[in-house]
């Protein structure tokens, strides 16, 4: 059974730009930003998905990430919750979830190509248009997401809620890159806050 505390910090299985304190940080803020989404997929958890901080009583949790462990349990926080942590690519896994019903969250975003299929391709963009809330976190020195990000910011089905800089001063990672990140979280188009 999950609890809503943070996970142990994963001493030599994490990055090291993952396992620092502050770094749990990332997780606290998508828990809180979906906190009013029966379904919450995450995209990217690795070793540490949101699960272990969502505070509310969602009907499901999916993580996905070729590296986390898998993990299924019928009950988060003590209540009913289908949770699913599937260690393969997203693009690998079916997905049924009804438009607005879930919170779709993107922390160290960072896809690569599945293939022939590109990160950025059809099945992201409906999950992102579909998604009632939208949360990524990335570090803009990395190429990989600072080329994709911007096409997520500019889907005309989504604007922005909120977004802010983090600079995590954890001593493993403070002089890297991975120390600035990009945190911005969307909603859909026209919707209230």
């Amino acid at each position: 059974m999950f609890e809503a505390v943070p996970p142990s910090d994963g001493a030599g299985q994490d990055l090291p730009h993952l396992s620092g304190p502050a770094a749990a940080i990332r997780q606290v803020l998508a828990a809180h930003f979906v906190r009013g989404c029966p379904h919450v997929l995450e995209i990217g958890g690795h070793m540490r998905p949101v699960t272990g901080y969502l505070t509310h009583a969602p009907l499901s949790v999916t993580s996905i990430d070729p590296k986390t462990a898998e993990y299924e349990a019928e009950e988060l926080n003590g209540r009913p919750c289908r949770v699913r942590h599937i260690a393969r690519k997203f693009q690998d896994v079916e997905l049924d979830f009804a438009p607005r019903s879930y919170g779709l969250v993107l922390l160290g975003y960072s896809l690569k190509p599945f293939g022939k299929r590109e990160p950025l391709g059809k099945l992201m963009f409906s999950l992102l248009d579909n998604a009632s809330v939208v949360v990524i976190d990335y570090t803009p020195e990395f190429e990989r997401a600072a080329s994709q990000v911007p096409s997520i910011l500019a889907r005309p089905t989504l604007t922005s809620y909120c977004s802010f800089e983090l600079k995590l001063e954890d001593p493993e990672i403070a002089a890297t890159p991975y120390a600035r990140r990009r945190f911005h979280v969307l909603r859909p188009s026209g919707s209230a806050a």
